[in-house]
């Protein structure tokens, strides 16, 4: 098996790498199967800037899959369209749910939308894009596996209450049944790579592991959103999970939030890294 690399291109910090920026979102190029398929593309600051500045082509991409449907992971689509050839994306249909997050200051309470800024058929009339929307685990290309619907079967693994979806004139929360995830077979072992992780980490791992027969998994890479934490015991049981799934690394971005980020280096020491912007590993 040939190796396969994975780079972040967008995440809220920049590694030391001349000329990449960061911003508040994630992206993350996969190299495998002489194919370049990019999952998210970050708000639409940093995908041109850092892929620059890391030599990476953009109209090189194959293919593109959403995690979900927030505009700090579908903005940069703009970026990568028009081309002259169609682009194959994949994701959950709820990626165009008109999203909004509930913002609560002293006695003020303001609903801000923070879904995908483009709609459907403009993506697709002009910018080439052809959707081909996913509920169940899909296979996406050789050894890569899109997740389908994260069913939810822990206990401790809550929703995001601050999260919302429109509906009318009213606001109820999102079910997030758009947050997707790939599991990527490579030479050292199976890696998950992640957008956001709002079906929860161990969720996602449980799901793999049902879908594919996996009981270990080299790596979790990516957003984890563990920075939005319920309690200690979310976070102790999460990095339970990772002890149980064998993880050999854990990569954490986007959405994990500096405590847990240090409290999982604490407990893992030289299997955890920071997989920030510019970051890359082959496997």
């Amino acid at each position: 098996m040939k190796k396969t690399k994975i780079t972040i291109l967008c995440e809220n910090r920049a590694s030391a790498k001349i000329g990449v920026i960061g911003e508040h979102g994630f992206s993350a190029l996969i190299e495998k199967n002489n194919e370049k398929i990019l999952m998210d593309t970050g708000q639409g600051l940093g995908l041109k800037i850092n892929a620059t500045a890391l030599n990476i082509t953009l109209p090189d991409i194959n293919k593109i899959v959403l995690s979900h449907g927030h505009f700090d992971h579908t903005g940069g689509l703009a970026d990568l369209m028009p081309r002259e050839k169609e682009i194959d994306i994949y994701a959950h249909p709820d990626i165009f749910a008109p999203k909004y997050a509930r913002h609560e200051n002293k006695d003020q309470t303001e609903e801000v939308f923070i879904g995908t800024r483009f709609s459907q058929e403009h993506l697709e009339t002009h910018m080439t894009a052809r959707f081909h929307f996913r509920k169940e685990f899909t296979k996406i290309s050789d050894g890569i596996f899109f997740s389908g619907v994260i069913p939810r079967v822990t206990d401790f693994e809550q929703p995001d209450k601050r999260l919302l979806i429109k509906k009318g004139h009213s606001f109820i929360p999102d079910p997030l049944y758009d947050d997707a995830s790939l599991l990527i077979e490579t030479s050292s072992g199976p890696v998950i790579l992640t957008g956001c992780a709002h079906s929860g980490i161990v969720n996602i791992l449980h799901h793999f592991s049902k879908k594919t027969g996996y009981t270990s998994f080299h790596a979790v890479i990516g957003g984890t959103h563990l920075g939005f934490l319920n309690s200690e015991q979310q976070l102790n049981k999460t990095m339970d999970a990772f002890e149980h799934y064998n993880l050999q690394l854990i990569a954490v971005s986007h959405c994990t939030g500096n405590e847990a980020a240090a409290a999982c280096y604490h407990r893992f020491k030289d299997k955890f890294a920071f997989a920030n912007a510019g970051w890359s590993a082959r496997f």
